[in-house]
């Protein structure tokens, strides 16, 4: 068991890495073979130009550095949170007549340390709590946002009536969409009560109405042919898998080779949405052609690998099945998660008990797995409209 004092000491600091054109998130930390041999746990590459270990820049690779590093160094992300807000902020434009009809937005200005320090302590609580590196991603960003929105005032000083004027402003000038403002609502609510402890300052903050937005879902003709249009054969496991097996897109990247269970069909996701292990299925058809990507590709550690040993990369998978729906001529609107909305869908055409498929697709409330009775075409067209049934 490490020492106390020698843990924080360590310091792990990511930040964003351009290397040899790729995404990468490099782990910067002083000579140490300890912290050195949990980064080649993890598939980390060593940088001689850039004289830093790194991995593939995604919410996977995050995942796995905060569970690997978890009681041997504190991890700092700061840079590479900076830099990630700083990559997706859209020009700004010089319409003079929009800048006038419209509130201009928060110019960015750097952290002063008692934000630094709050947003420090949060994480730190975040982690102990075990939230997943999503949400820590999430929450961070969220209440740096909000804290910047208040340059001249400390996180502690900032009230209850700050707080939903800047609910205004999201909502009104930014006008973003409610499960932005929800999120912004999560993070603020826990600094303030799991972090400073001051629950009353967030007890009446409102929350804004829930969107209920069914899922796209593709047809089993349509998955059928998508399939068939991809030749690459890990390609075409990667997205059979999420099919078969109702798995989102990070979960798959994230499977080990021990996490396939062929002698009970079945394939373990850990650490999924909410900290929660589950089982998932594994058809006959997947299981032939995993037998023959293993043989072919020989994986280390992760089920599927990129290039250089470590996660692939969610970004090509999200490529493989643009190009796999251009190909298979779909034109309906479609995204990766698609095939687990529609593994879910076609569960239930097929005469699968929703409790079953609940447990397959991880839903701690039975509510979330109905919204997959609205979208079945054979469940719908099984009710008799009242109409058919007068005397005209």
């Amino acid at each position: 068991m490490p020492d106390e004092n020698a843990v924080e000491r360590r310091t792990l600091s990511l930040e964003a890495l351009d290397h040899s054109g790729q995404r990468r998130i490099a782990l910067r930390f002083p000579y140490d073979k300890e912290m050195i041999a949990i980064a080649k746990t993890i598939g980390a590459q060593w940088s001689k130009s850039n004289k830093c270990w790194h991995v593939e820049n995604g919410s996977a690779s995050m995942k796995a550095i905060f569970a690997a590093y978890k009681g041997s160094a504190w991890v700092n992300a700061d840079a590479l949170f900076a830099k990630k807000e700083s990559a997706h902020r859209p020009p700004a434009k010089r319409n003079p007549n929009t800048l006038t009809s419209k509130a201009p937005r928060t110019p960015e200005v750097p952290l002063s340390s008692a934000q630094a320090e709050a947003l420090q302590r949060m994480q730190h609580k975040l982690e102990i709590a075990r939230y997943s590196t999503r949400t820590i991603d999430t929450y961070l960003s969220a209440t740096k946002k909000f804290f910047l929105h208040f340059p001249t005032k400390l996180p502690n000083d900032i009230r209850t009536e700050d707080i939903e004027r800047y609910q205004h402003y999201m909502a009104s000038e930014r006008k973003v969409s409610n499960s932005t403002l929800n999120q912004v609502v999560n993070a603020v609510r826990y600094y303030y009560k799991d972090v400073l402890g001051d629950a009353r300052r967030v007890k009446f903050i409102e929350r804004p109405r829930r969107e209920r937005k069914l899922p796209n879902v593709l047809s089993e003709k349509e998955v059928s042919a998508l399939l068939k249009a991809v030749d690459n054969l890990k390609h075409r496991c990667i997205l059979m898998l999420i099919y078969s097996a109702g798995l989102r897109l990070g979960e798959s990247l994230a499977l080990q080779r021990t996490d396939i269970i062929p002698e009970r069909k079945q394939v373990l996701i850990r650490g999924a949405k909410g900290g929660k292990d589950r089982v998932s299925l594994l058809s006959d058809r997947i299981l032939v052609q995993l037998s023959e990507y293993l043989h072919a590709y020989k994986p280390n550690n992760f089920l599927f690998e990129s290039p250089d040993g470590g996660m692939y990369s969610a970004t090509s998978v999200q490529m493989v099945f643009r190009r796999a729906l251009k190909k298979a001529g779909i034109t309906a609107p479609a995204t990766v998660h698609t095939l687990r909305h529609s593994f879910a869908t076609h569960l239930l055409e097929n005469g699968t008990d929703l409790r079953y498929i609940q447990t397959l697709l991880g839903h701690s409330s039975s509510k979330t797995t109905e919204i997959y009775t609205h979208v079945s075409t054979k469940v719908i067209g099984k009710i008799r409209s009242p109409l058919d049934n007068l005397d005209l």
